[in-house]
């Protein structure tokens, strides 16, 4: 980037906002009393919209040196059905409701988008900052609390 050496690039993945998202749909999935096939050779952390906010932030009021950073929450990785088995747990249903497939199968007969199966960003140069992100889990267990029931 020698035409604008003076830069932050924040590339993210899986990322949670206020809009629909995965983690909305299984919420509403839980409360509707679903059972869904969800992908599970497919892993990463989820990014919640106010942690990269918070790391941006981070990067321009710390004056952290200038470049590109990968930004998602920290934690160990999880599997799109891991996030949909947690959310249905923190939704007072068993996790086993949840059947785990593959991309393969999930994808039959459908026109779906190809994804990696491996989202895993290293958090190590923005770690390196002195940026500490929140674990997953417990950032998937605060949005979760906050959102109301789904009506069927």
């Amino acid at each position: 980037m020698a035409t604008a050496p003076r830069h932050y690039v924040v590339r993210t993945s899986w990322v949670v906002g206020e809009g629909p998202n995965f983690v909305r749909t299984m919420v509403r999935l839980a409360d509707e009393g679903a059972a869904p096939a969800v992908v599970d050779d497919q892993v990463g952390r989820l990014t919640f919209a106010d942690e990269l906010a918070r790391a941006s932030r981070h990067l321009v009021q710390t004056c952290a040196p200038y470049g590109t950073y990968h930004v998602s929450n920290g934690g160990e990785p999880m599997s799109w059905a891991d996030v949909a088995r947690e959310v249905f747990a923190l939704r007072g249903r068993d996790p086993a409701d949840v059947r785990p497939v593959s991309t393969e199968e999930y994808a039959a007969g459908r026109s779906v988008a190809p994804r990696p199966a491996n989202s895993v960003l290293s958090l190590h140069k923005l770690g390196a900052t002195g940026f500490v992100p929140e674990d997953t889990r417990e950032a998937l267990r605060a949005y979760v609390a906050r959102l109301p029931a789904s009506r069927p």
